[in-house]
């Protein structure tokens, strides 16, 4: 029974990781759209969140062929693996996109960058 739960766990996290690549990627091409202006904020954090969704694709196939075809599952190993996935992708690009929002992540890209936020948000 535990390997199969196992497999199933690793499957689902699959197909999180892939979802949330794929939506991620949707979202980094309708940037500009409808009007072509691409703020400041998007131009620096585009290319960071290029290479978390493409990291977050990588993860997702590797549980997706661990799940299938993997031999020898172990809770501990596949929730640390997992763990070690969410920490490396899904969270920083979760604190990335919500940073406009973050009065104290804002204050820290403004000292970093030398310039205002500006992520296209206001009147």
């Amino acid at each position: 029974m535990q390997p199969v739960f196992l497999r199933v766990a690793a499957l689902v996290w699959a197909g999180l990781s892939l979802l949330l690549a794929l939506h991620w990627f949707v979202e980094l091409g309708m940037v500009g759209f409808p009007d072509g202006y691409v703020t400041p904020f998007a131009r620096a954090t585009g290319p960071l969140l290029h290479i978390l969704a493409t990291a977050c694709l990588g993860q997702g196939l590797y549980f997706l062929f661990r799940g299938l075809f993997g031999k020898g599952f172990a809770v501990r190993g596949l929730g640390l693996r997992v763990l070690i996935a969410a920490v490396l992708t899904v969270a920083p690009v979760l604190i990335v996109r919500n940073c406009p929002h973050s009065r104290t992540c804002s204050s820290a890209y403004e000292a970093l960058t030398n310039t205002m936020m500006d992520d296209g948000a206001g009147g």
